[in-house]
């Protein structure tokens, strides 16, 4: 399969995805889904003219090449700007992508969303102007104290009905009327037994839980909250239990949670922590930054030096100079030590070309984020580097009569998404299932690369995913200790070392 085939059918996968995020965006008529599945179907519909299926027209591939990732990636990359705080460039883009009033309506409700999110209200209301409707009002009115503005508002039917109520709730509890709140949140549970969807669960856990806390109900908020729906920010949580602890007369561990809620919230959102903790006389605690994925940043950096000191040594000494250097291979003669073990890692530092090398840094930058901020930059590289390991050693245990050469990080990634798949499997939470889900469908999509595309190593993939969920268990299973973290990363540093300083010893031997 060709570089532009491979880059179509990557883009088209990566479509069916886009497809799903556009549908709950808009109806199935709008043009918002309606241009993502498009370019979905033609990217994978062109890409299969590789198998010798069906041929296509030369235009109509590059026709594919330049409209598919537009409105494929284009939805991504709005979202992004707007997660950046660049609503103007994101408002702009999609005037420019999307030209029906429905579909920029659409992508508008999303980026206020995303503003109130971030605590930017006023952002959220000029996003969508005259067009906002109750459910984002409501949402703006709470966020700015506006209690009668939201009592104001009427209960519209289906899903937008269960954020108006719980806005309700709480301008009630706001409002020292916790009898009216009782009587709204009846409503809103009522509402919920009709149509038990995953919106109006997360408004009716959040409204029972803030009622709880205003009784000073501390053991019942921290039940309800224990397995908190999806995407509830941590700063919320904070700000509820604390309110418990402040009516059950536990003032200590009220400005704790106080303090904590101030340090994790979004800058819009810190001014009512900061008068909590007034109130109590405490300081405003220091607010750190997210931390920087450190781990998955530095492995990125070395297979991206690695793939440009790959293609200069192909440049200048043939084809496959840079498979014989770091390559994994398998019965080809005349390869200087092609039997050496330290090729079982350094070939995850290799690529067949810019879309392979792309996918996979993507994807171990996606990957490797989540389960470093689960666990550490250690745990991360030394899934990787068991990945990488297992996915070769998978290869020579089935494949160890055949010629071959193996290159590519895929081994590694999946390590990652073995290790990050370990620790949410065993994990509680409803995010935690929703990762499981997620995670497995992805990998069975990989597996379905491997069966498919000639050159995709199959047992390369499952020795790594094989590889990651072992060392994520052993992890499990160790002390909760940062020095063992430290530990296998140290380790791992070390054998990526080995690895890349033996293929650099045989390129210079090679090249004499």
């Amino acid at each position: 399969m060709s570089q532009t085939f491979l880059f179509l059918l990557v883009t088209g996968l990566t479509g069916v995805f886009s497809s799903r995020y556009a549908l709950r965006l808009a109806s199935a008529r709008n043009e918002l889904p309606i241009k993502t599945v498009l370019a979905t179907v033609l990217a994978i519909g062109v890409s299969l003219a590789s198998f010798n299926v069906y041929t296509v027209p030369q235009s109509l591939v590059w026709i594919a090449v330049i409209l598919c990732p537009i409105y494929i990636f284009g939805l991504i990359l709005i979202t992004a700007l707007a997660r950046g705080k660049r609503y103007a460039v994101a408002t702009t883009l999609t005037d420019i992508l999307y030209w029906t009033p429905e579909a920029r309506f659409a992508i508008r409700r999303l980026l206020s969303q995303l503003a109130i999110q971030q605590g930017e209200t006023q952002t959220a209301v000029t996003l969508l102007g005259d067009k906002a409707d109750a459910p984002l009002l409501a949402q703006v009115y709470s966020l700015t104290n506006q209690w009668d503005k939201v009592l104001a508002l009427e209960v519209p039917e289906g899903e937008a009905g269960f954020l108006v109520l719980e806005a309700r709730i709480k301008a009630l509890i706001e409002q020292n009327k916790t009898r009216e709140a009782e009587a709204e949140l009846s409503t809103l549970r009522q509402r919920w037994e009709q149509n038990k969807s995953v919106a109006g669960y997360h408004n009716l856990i959040l409204s029972e839980a803030r009622l709880a806390a205003e009784d000073g109900r501390v053991e019942t908020v921290r039940d309800k909250l224990k397995n908190p729906p999806p995407g509830v920010p941590a700063y919320l949580l904070y700000g509820i239990v604390a309110r418990a602890c402040e009516q059950g007369g536990y003032p200590d561990q009220a400005k704790r949670l106080y303090a904590q809620a101030y340090a994790t919230a979004p800058e819009g959102f810190r001014e009512r922590f900061a008068s909590k903790l007034g109130q109590y006389e405490e300081p405003l605690p220091k607010v750190t930054k997210s931390q920087l994925p450190y781990g998955a940043l530095g492995l990125l950096v070395v297979i991206v030096a690695s793939y440009i000191a790959q293609v200069w040594i192909q440049n200048r000494y043939g084809q496959n100079a840079g498979a014989v250097v770091g390559a994994f291979i398998l019965n080809l003669p005349q390869v200087p030590e092609r039997d050496a073990l330290w090729r079982y890692l350094s070939y995850a530092f290799l690529h067949g070309g810019i879309v392979h090398i792309a996918f996979n840094s993507w994807s171990l930058f996606d990957l490797g984020r989540l389960y470093e901020s689960r666990r550490n930059w250690g745990s991360l590289l030394a899934s990787f580097v068991i990945g990488a390991i297992m996915g070769a050693y998978f290869t020579v245990i089935v494949q160890g009569q055949e010629q071959l050469v193996l290159v590519g990080a895929s081994g590694g990634v999946l390590g990652v998404a073995g290790s990050l798949l370990a620790d949410s499997w065993r994990g509680r939470s409803i995010q935690d299932r929703f990762l499981t889900r997620s995670l497995i469908q992805w990998m069975i999509i990989i597996s379905i690369f491997g069966l498919v595309i000639p050159g995709v190593s199959f047992w390369g993939h499952t020795g790594g995913i094989v590889g990651g969920l072992l060392w994520g268990f052993l992890r499990q299973g160790l002390p909760q200790n940062r020095n063992i973290d430290l530990f296998a990363g140290g380790v791992s540093i070390a054998f990526i070392i080995y690895a890349l300083i033996s293929a650099a010893d045989v390129f210079f031997r090679y090249v004499r």
